[in-house]
């Protein structure tokens, strides 16, 4: 198809109408058939002028052969019965001029044909959209629009008047059938979060950028021998720098995200072996879901048709890094659902080729893709609950995946009572992103000191948390609002007591402390154990100890009040709710022995 200015493509919508705004108004005054005739075939000469210059400059419309076609029926029926035709149009000229125009919307698509609407819309879109089911439905839609017009001009028409004949359904199509036109296939399109048509066309006409196609820095210019060094090495410093994209996909921030936790520490080791790491946090970023068009394969091969943060920052960086790290909390035992987006819109990397490669059939690449680093965390203690990440990330990656780093038990990372083995986890983690810099993979030592067990009794584990949630229930808050106002899990049992108060401890607060305190529990719940207090650690058992520094006699009931903040516990201590033997200064400071 030809290509046509602007100026022309206009001329050619509009020109044949004219002639029909021109005739009706003719018809509508009190004309002979004399007039009538040559008013006809005027009109009859002027469309085909019209069809000469479209065949020239493009080729005609539906509308330019049915007016054309009107304007020959008229002309005809004047020659052969000049009295009957000329009273017919002094009546019905223009419902016949809107039966033509809808018979050109209805049954071209009736009879297999494209829409009317194709014969323009092919103007303004590339050519590889023309088969596009979003194309043709978008030009369905303007066809039934325009469908509708003629049919109410038709009903317009038999009402004898200049206004309801003309003025009204010319009013239609000009104020609504054009401007719909124009405007409705790009509202249609933002509706599916796709490009207009302008955007089309641009993207069409831009090669994407790959790693192959990425234009170097230009060098400095040489100004002496000394600079000339001086730039080298700083160019080569600079290409040999690692550059890393760290995706951190958890939906949790201000301090909640145990993923964020972990990746802060990895990135801090590959920064200190000297890689350039940028993290970017996806619950920042408007990734759109993949929505499987190939538009990335076939219209604008490498770029996607979404116009988001992926398309516009996310996957040119993403082509642009050496190494890309995955970090994602276990979400139903796999990646979350903002990583897996991210992940199926790097589709555009791969050309839509089939071929074999050691039995496997693969796309081949566009561009190469960085390495790949896993890292998630999870709930569940065991270290199995990673299976399924692990089996798809090296189904998927492949050679490309160079290290996996999952840490179970993760909600105990920010316990006070288990710092020392987080600070050895966190410390591993480091290490690990300072061997993925220096040697791309992560040694298994590192591995095994990451993958450490914290607890070895799982089962103390799940009561833990199982207190946990059920506080949560019992105060109807989440576990953010559950840290955001300070509350303790209400112990159920001595053993989860025990635990609730080690976890709770204060090393600081506590300083150099050295205390045995011992509780004797009554009522729902029966029996006695002791915290020893030492050099900034607390050891907590069961049992009456040999000599308690202070001992609390009350009931279990009563003490869970105390210290889930239901009950205060001074006054239920002059209240007599409790009894207390030994160094009362300790009591005095257990608020700053143990915190929430």
């Amino acid at each position: 198809m030809k290509k046509m200015s602007k100026a022309k493509q206009i001329f050619l919508y509009v020109a044949s109408f004219p002639a029909l705004i021109v005739f009706q108004i003719w018809a509508t005054a009190d004309r002979t058939p004399e007039d009538l005739l040559i008013t006809a075939a005027l009109m009859l000469a002027y469309c085909a002028l019209i069809i000469i210059i479209s065949y020239r400059w493009d080729k005609p419309g539906y509308f330019d052969w049915a007016i054309a076609a009107y304007f020959t029926v008229i002309s005809g029926s004047l020659l052969l019965w000049p009295e009957g035709a000329s009273e017919y149009l002094r009546q019905y000229a223009a419902t016949g001029i809107y039966v033509s125009l809808f018979a050109a919307t209805f049954f071209p698509p009736l009879l297999g044909l494209d829409p009317f609407t194709f014969h323009y819309a092919k103007k303004s879109a590339p050519p590889e959209t023309w088969n596009n089911p979003i194309f043709i439905r978008v030009n369905r839609i303007m066809t039934f629009v325009w469908g509708g017009i003629f049919a109410v001009g038709i009903l317009l028409s038999l009402y004898p008047s200049l206004l309801m004949r003309t003025i009204l359904p010319n009013g239609l199509m000009l104020c609504i059938g054009f401007p719909f036109n124009s405007r409705f296939p790009d509202y249609y399109l933002r509706r599916l979060g796709l490009p207009s048509r302008a955007e089309q066309r641009r993207m069409a006409e831009k090669e994407p950028k790959t790693m192959e196609t990425i234009p170097q820095k230009e060098q400095p210019p040489q100004v002496n021998q000394t600079t000339e060094v001086e730039n080298q090495h700083t160019t080569t410093r600079k290409e040999n720098m690692m550059k890393v994209l760290a995706l951190n996909s958890s939906p949790r921030g201000e301090g909640q995200s145990k993923t964020e936790l972990m990746l802060n520490h990895l990135v801090a080791g590959m920064q200190e072996a000297g890689a350039e790491v940028e993290v970017i946090h996806l619950r920042k970023k408007k990734v759109k879901d993949c929505i499987g068009c190939f538009t990335c394969w076939t219209k604008t091969p490498g770029l996607c048709i979404h116009k988001d943060d992926m398309t516009n920052e996310l996957f040119p960086k993403w082509l642009q890094s050496d190494l890309v790290v995955y970090a994602t909390p276990l979400y139903h035992f796999t990646v979350n659902a903002a990583l897996k987006a991210f992940i199926e819109r790097t589709l555009p990397v791969l050309q839509p080729f089939l071929e074999e490669h050691d039995d496997r059939t693969k796309h081949p690449l566009r561009a190469k893709p960085p390495a790949v680093v896993m890292l998630s965390v999870a709930g569940f203690p065991e270290d199995s609950v990673f299976n399924q990440l692990s089996s798809w990330a090296n189904f998927v990656f492949r050679d490309s995946l160079r290290g996996e780093i999952y840490r179970a038990g993760a909600e105990i990372l920010t316990q006070p009572v288990f710092v020392e083995q987080t600070t050895e986890i966190l410390e591993a983690t480091k290490q690990a992103g300072r061997e993925l810099v220096r040697s791309m993979n992560v040694s298994p030592e590192t591995m095994t000191r990451i993958r450490q067990a914290i607890s070895e009794d799982k089962n103390i584990f799940n009561k833990m948390s199982n207190l946990f949630w059920k506080t949560c229930i019992a105060e109807g808050v989440t576990p953010k609002e559950f840290g955001e106002r300070g509350l303790t899990p209400r112990p159920d049992s001595i053993e989860t007591f025990m635990w609730t108060m080690a976890m709770g401890f204060n090393p600081k607060g506590a300083g150099d402390t050295r205390a045995v305190i011992e509780f004797k529990f009554s009522g729902d719940v029966e029996g006695s154990c002791h915290l020893k207090i030492e050099n900034g650690k607390i050891e907590a058992r069961t049992g009456d100890a040999e000599n308690p520094s202070l001992t609390i006699e009350t009931p279990f009931n009563v003490w869970m009040d105390i210290m889930t903040g239901k009950a205060d516990g001074q006054k239920m201590f002059m209240e007599q709710k409790y009894r207390v033997h030994g160094d009362l200064s300790l009591l005095m400071r257990m608020n700053q022995l143990f915190g929430k």
